[in-house]
């Protein structure tokens, strides 16, 4: 391959926040956040899955909210 048919590498931070993403880490909504700033700026892929890093991110943020309640919650009955 020549370097005007490679395609452009995937972007690290994107993968790397949708592995925190699968493991309902919090962070993977501002490490997704900062792969696609990362992505616009240099024109590497991932941006689908910097995406699917905000989405886990976010869903990971709801789940950890609603366990601390009911955690609280439960903690209040004893």
């Amino acid at each position: 391959m020549t370097e005007s048919t490679r395609r452009p590498r995937r972007n690290v931070t994107a993968v790397l926040a949708v592995v925190l993403g699968i493991l309902v880490s919090p962070m993977a909504l501002p490490l997704g956040w900062f792969a696609r700033e990362q992505i616009a700026r240099s024109g590497e892929r991932g941006g689908r899955l910097a995406v699917a890093a905000i989405v886990l991110g976010s869903v990971a943020i709801v789940a950890w909210i609603v366990a601390a309640v009911l955690a609280f919650l439960w903690w209040l009955s004893l």
